[in-house]
């Protein structure tokens, strides 16, 4: 069974994991549509990943949940006629923009009938990293993330910058079994004969 994560965002990270194979064999990396305005990076999204999947034909894909409400967080603005600083409310514009990235992404899993599913960072990372560890002074779960690839004899790709996000995608596919797939009946019934090796029996004997 071939399960690849993705952890989105406006550089993606990607892994896919063969079950038959040693885990030192999950491939990763990523792709990245930064550089395009709103409206062209999910369109550009998409085409990447079709391309991922044309290459290495998941039979599901877990995808780390975008957040459903977008947060709002403070920050000092312009000084006002008495020179004090104020304090604004703003967002991450990026938090708007990985809807429609993943978006994107789960329609072409559904055109391609690749089941798929979320899962949030609070479910899978206890999984993946264990129950209680939490990252160390001036770390974070992406720096855990490369330590438990390079553990693992994962090779991940050269840059910094990608090896954060593609380790992180790693452990979203290692915890695929914990993502909840849309209320679609093919899919779920995929899912199910997915988690029981159904599916690879029902596939033997075709």
């Amino acid at each position: 069974m071939i399960v690849m994560g993705l952890d989105l965002a406006t550089t993606s990270g990607w892994a896919v994991r063969d079950s038959a194979r040693h885990r030192s064999s999950i491939q990763c990396g990523t792709f990245s549509v930064k550089e395009y305005q709103w409206e062209e990076k999910y369109p550009v999204a998409a085409n990447l990943f079709y391309r991922l999947v044309k290459d290495h034909k998941p039979d599901f894909v877990a995808i780390e949940r975008p957040e459903h409400g977008v947060r709002q967080f403070k920050k000092k603005g312009k000084a006002d006629l008495t020179g004090e600083e104020q304090v604004v409310s703003t967002i991450n514009p990026a938090a708007l923009q990985l809807t429609g990235i993943a978006g994107a992404i789960t329609a072409i899993c559904m055109m391609m009938r690749i089941p798929f599913g979320t899962v949030a960072a609070v479910s899978w990372r206890p999984v993946y990293f264990g129950k209680g560890l939490k990252p160390a002074e001036k770390q974070d779960w992406k720096d855990l993330a490369i330590e438990m690839c390079e553990r693992e004899g994962i090779q991940l790709p050269r840059t910094k910058a990608e090896q954060r996000d593609a380790a992180e995608a790693v452990g979203i596919c290692t915890c695929w079994h914990k993502c909840d797939v849309p209320k679609i009946e093919w899919m779920q019934r995929r899912f199910v004969d997915l988690r029981t090796g159904a599916y690879e029996q029902k596939r033997s004997a075709a």
